[in-house]
């Protein structure tokens, strides 16, 4: 294979313009810029500085011209001498979008989507042993969809995205600006290939029993007839840590679907049901004792299903691994960059890492972004977490002209068979929110007809994945002849997505804004949450870091619309207190939501809170600011909400739910073994008095939730909600598990009674590189926060509570080790004095 990444040059042309001069022989791209393919264009001017890139200080229009252009890709390239009867194969992993691709002045091809590759045989072009010269000319993604007839489609954004088969929030969502994107933005080669190979396969666990498990095996060849396929045979090889435990050699001609079975094999689980175990898979074609072509992958042997039964009004949506049924504890996932090729492998390993810190069952790829990079779903695979996968259709009504469907069709073809040997892939979905947007068109009923989602995806998943589920929209509702089945949102099947903001219609009352809206959620039983979420600004270093001259923080901007109870602080240009409390306000009603649905396993089977990440991109024009519903800000840091849904989503929680003027103690298990203990339900002040305490002999059951104990609420004589909460507590033996609640409503925490918490170090110390913590506090300390002065580190636990005379052991883990003795430890909160901790006094020690 010979690469065609690296220097490139770039340049742009006035749209449609000719090029029949760039086409010649003889040309020179003098004073044309240097592109380090893949790169894409916004990448590429940067570098150059030519623009200011896709965050700090731009406003509206300033890169609007990079779209109205086209751009034109040279490369000049050495090939050695021909290799006889052999293909050779140009590959472009990927290009944005529209183009032509031209090599030795000769028009190879054209593609129109940025999701798939484009590859065909070049071998009649190529000058051997000479100079060749490849030209990709991209034409302006804007200027060539702009006299398309936009009368039977719909967009919630601008309408130009619906006809490109890009990136759909390249051209502005709620949480990024417009970039619409231009450029080869993957991997370039050329390689000589045999006329036969294995041009895709096909690899899942058949049958699971209780010694063994049947795997299957298509595989499909590329061959020009019989008589010269019927000499390569096929080789398949199951490694486990390096030791064989399957070999199989056949005749290719035989051998296009294979069936053998594994004793005694070691199941992959989801985390944290089991280990993610993964075989080493080995396929190869071979010729006379010459192995022609390899392919190496990991494999996880397991079963998912989606179940579908009959349950409170209703049907289920349950997720079950080897047999096992799952309360899906997740999130949805963006890209982490509006430019694809500034993500790095690092930081797909960073966001995983975290996602499984936080306890993260299952990951949603959103279907307005990219499909995800390899190194992503390698990841999920290791360290087992689940995916959730939409196309990349979101929130509109898309074209039905045949080429636009066949567009379609090949895209669905090639990510299938991209994608599909990946064991952490579970559910296919076909769009985002598409049946919504009929709804919001004000053509609902059409939905049931829409070829994309309807026939062309789901007939691509039956034929190429006919063992994933494909649900047809999200929201969606598969069952159409069903209580719910005409209504894409109906709570009675399938999933759902919900926000209730305080900025809804009808909501708003004076200046109350309804300051229990979250609470509207105790009327909902949905059977699956894939999109709930709330707004709040990111962290104080992250929105001072954001350029905001065009949306300055003000109680006259629209965000307080979404913010309401922050207006109090914008009102006294207390903006950081704005800042600070709408996390606690986002945190805590987010928590209250997922420990709701955790309540109702059995009818409730996961959630998917929106959202995990943001990507690094400019603010909407007219928008709020970046990463304002994200736990992990755009620039990779976790927020407050992160640590408060990392604690919902633990294996085993405590948690109080309210049924009208009841309170419910639930215990809600993902362990397989039953808990005995004593509940603990303590009523008390922030100095740590004691006005009311119960305790009880409980066992929670495994794999469920169990209600525990229920009391009216007047059971508690509050006499002031601002100075008193309280708190349950689940001791077992060896282990305590608690929860706290204040009588006060969530907005109205700002107002807490709270002493100084008195809270101090009574020892540190320093070992492995990492930092431990003995905490102490004199009175109740209200979202203790620890953070490190010059760098990001991972926390044990952050944005805690502490109650009354009560110690805490806290493990501080840096990022990056080198260099500590500069850094200093900073531990505050609402009513924590700020305490500076210079790491150089332990390294001494």
């Amino acid at each position: 294979m010979l690469s065609l990444n690296g220097k490139w040059k770039v340049t742009h042309v006035p749209y449609c313009s000719p090029i029949d001069f760039i086409l010649s022989p003889s040309f020179v791209p003098e004073g044309w810029l240097d592109a380090a393919v893949p790169e894409e264009i916004h990448r590429t001017l940067r570098n150059a500085g030519i623009i200011r890139g896709n965050v700090y200080g731009k406003t509206d229009e300033e890169e609007l011209w990079i779209e109205q252009a086209d751009w034109i890709y040279h490369k000049e390239f050495f090939v050695p001498a021909e290799e006889t009867g052999r293909q050779v194969l140009l590959t472009f992993e990927g290009l944005d979008t529209f183009c032509d691709i031209y090599l030795n002045g000769i028009l190879t091809g054209s593609h129109k989507n940025m999701h798939i590759p484009f590859q065909t045989d070049v071998k009649d072009l190529l000058h051997f042993g000479g100079r060749n010269v490849l030209v990709v000319r991209f034409y302006s993604p804007v200027r060539y969809v702009e006299n398309r007839d936009d009368s039977e489609i719909f967009s919630i954004t601008t309408s130009d995205r619906i006809f490109a088969r890009k990136a759909q929030m390249n051209y502005s969502w709620d949480f990024c600006g417009r970039c619409v994107t231009v450029g080869i933005w993957k991997n370039v080669s050329l390689t000589a290939v045999d006329s036969v190979r294995i041009s895709s396969h096909y690899l899942y666990t058949k049958l699971l029993e209780e010694d063994s498990a049947l795997l299957h095996l298509n595989i499909d060849f590329t061959t020009p007839d019989y008589d010269t396929f019927s000499s390569y045979y096929v080789s398949v090889n199951i490694e486990k840590d390096g030791n064989p435990v399957c070999h199989i050699s056949e005749r290719a001609a035989d051998c296009s679907v294979l069936e053998f079975s594994l004793e005694a094999p070691i199941l992959w689980w989801p985390r944290p049901y089991g280990e993610p175990f993964l075989y080493d898979f080995v396929l190869r074609l071979e010729k006379e004792g010459q192995i022609l072509q390899e392919i190496r992958q990991k494999f996880g042997i397991r079963r998912i299903a989606v179940l579908q039964e009959p349950v409170e009004d209703g049907l289920s949506f349950q997720f079950a691994v080897n047999g096992r049924r799952l309360f899906i504890r997740g999130a949805n996932w963006v890209p982490l960059n509006t430019i694809y090729t500034d993500i790095t492998d690092e930081d797909y390993e960073k966001a995983v890492r975290y996602a499984c810190e936080g306890n993260l069952t299952m990951l949603r790829i959103w279907g307005g972004g990219i499909y995800e990079s390899p190194r992503f779903f390698e990841l999920c695979d290791e360290k087992g977490i689940l995916v959730w996968n939409d196309f990349m259709f979101a929130c509109g009504i898309y074209p039905r002209d045949e080429e636009f469907l066949e567009n379609v069709a090949l895209e669905a073809e090639a990510v299938i068979k991209k994608y599909r040997n990946y064991t952490s892939l579970a559910l296919w979905a076909g769009d985002n929110e598409n049946g919504q947007a009929y709804g919001w068109a004000g053509r609902p009923y059409e939905f049931a007809e829409d070829p994309i989602s309807y026939r062309i995806l789901k007939k691509a998943c039956e034929t190429f994945d006919p063992n994933r589920f494909y649900l047809t929209t999200s929201p969606g509702s598969p069952c159409g002849d069903l209580k719910g089945g005409d209504n894409p949102e109906s709570p009675y099947q399938g999933d759902s997505h919900l926000y209730i903001m305080s900025a809804d219609p009808g909501i708003r009352s004076g200046r109350d804004y309804g300051r229990n809206y979250y609470k509207r959620i105790l009327s909902y039983r949905p059977r699956f949450m894939s999109e709930f979420g709330f707004i709040c600004f990111p962290e104080k270093d992250t929105f001072y870091r954001y350029n905001f001259q065009r949306l300055p923080l003000s109680r006259e901007n629209e965000l307080t619309e979404f913010l309401p109870f922050t207006e109090e602080f914008m009102e006294k240009n207390d903006f950081d207190s704005a800042i600070y409390y709408s996390q606690v306000y986002n945190s805590m009603a987010l928590k209250y939501w997922i420990e709701y649905f955790r309540s109702l396993k059995g009818i409730c089977s996961g959630t998917l809170y929106w959202k995990f990440n943001d990507p690094a991109a400019d603010c909407a024009k007219g928008g709020i600011f970046p990463s304002h519903m994200s736990v992990i800000d755009m620039f990779g840091q976790p927020k407050m909400t992160y640590y408060y849904t990392r604690r919902a989503y633990e294996d085993f929680l405590v948690c109080c739910t309210e049924k009208k003027d009841a309170f419910r103690i639930h215990a809600c298990s993902e362990l397989t073994e039953e808990i005995k203990g004593t509940l603990h339900i303590t009523h008390m002040d922030f100095k740590g008095k004691v006005i009311l305490e119960k305790s009880m002999a409980c066992t929670a059951s495994a794999d469920s939730t169990t209600l525990l104990a229920e009391f009216p609420g007047c059971t508690f004589a509050v006499k002031d909600k601002y100075e008193e909460y309280f708190r349950i507590r689940f001791d077992t033996s060896g282990c305590e598990y608690e929860n706290r609640y204040f009588f006060a409503d969530i907005c109205e925490i700002n107002r807490l009674k709270l002493p100084p918490a008195g809270l101090r170090i009574r020892k540190a110390s320093f070992e492995d590189g990492n930092i431990r913590l003995y905490l102490y506090t004199e009175n109740f300390a209200r979202s203790v926060r620890l953070r490190l002065s010059d760098r990001s580190a991972g926390f044990a636990d952050n944005y805690f509570d502490m109650d009354a005379d009560s110690e805490k052991i806290v493990c501080v883990i840096p990022d990056d080790k080198d260099g500590l003795e500069a850094a200093a430890l900073i531990i505050d909160g609402i009513n924590v004095s700020s305490i500076l901790l210079p790491l150089a006094s332990l390294l001494s020690v």
